[in-house]
């Protein structure tokens, strides 16, 4: 899926650019939490953020990650005065924050910033879509096995010994994306280990049946294409 900034004309996102402030949060920090006031849409110069929901004291669902040139803030800046989630910084990132009547201002101004802004909103609808539909019709494992998917998506390389992962995968951060114990995820995966369907070096894996985690998602049913985190 192509970064928000990506779509841009270059004159365009200067624009906005220019009407926003920088500045830098480091990793672990909560850049806002559900519940605050939605102010601002954040751009990100470089790192990476997590966009989650909590669902109960230890446990918490991962909506996004957003990288560099994406955006994030928009479902309290567009759909309501407060923010929906929490946001917090996975990397040390450079951000780009937008007052909201900024925004909205050169919206107005601009018909392709809008239409833009359309297309990117509709397309993580989808990917929304896409996700709910892994997590509530295929059961734990399919869950699981949607996450592994993603990430082959983003990071994987064919090799002859099947899709090698190139950004380590945490099983606690799995267990994040979908809501159930690390404990369930281990197991899962070991029973994928056990009859060769991935193996690992510590957090490095490589998918050798991708076959069995698309057929457990009946992905050939599915016409949604950007299958990412």
């Amino acid at each position: 899926m192509v970064a928000l900034l990506q779509r841009f004309e270059p004159a365009d996102r200067d624009k906005m650019i220019q009407r926003s402030k920088l500045f830098v949060v480091e990793k672990g920090d909560t850049v806002y939490k559900e519940g605050d006031p939605a102010h601002h849409l954040y751009f990100i110069e470089s790192g990476e953020v997590r966009i989650f929901k909590n669902i109960s004291d230890d446990k918490e669902i991962t909506i996004f990650i957003r990288r560099k040139q994406d955006a994030f803030g928009e479902t309290g800046v567009f759909t309501g005065t407060k923010y929906t989630n929490t946001a917090k910084a996975t990397k040390r990132c450079k951000l780009y924050v937008l007052q909201k009547k900024d925004i909205v201002s050169l919206i107005k101004q601009n018909g392709k910033i809008g239409l833009e802004f359309t297309k990117w909103l509709t397309e993580e609808l989808e990917i929304s879509k896409a996700k709910i539909r892994d997590y509530l019709a295929f059961g734990t494992e399919g869950a699981i096995a949607s996450i592994f998917i993603r990430y082959s998506n983003m990071y994987g390389v064919i090799s002859s010994e099947g899709i090698s992962i190139t950004e380590p995968i945490k099983l606690k951060d799995v267990s994040k994306h979908i809501g159930v114990s690390r404990e369930t995820v281990s197991r899962i995966v070991n029973k994928w280990k056990e009859n060769g369907i991935v193996t690992n070096i510590n957090k490095q894996y490589v998918i050798k049946d991708i076959d069995y985690l698309t057929q457990l998602l009946a992905c050939d049913t599915c016409a949604v294409k950007n299958c990412v985190l």
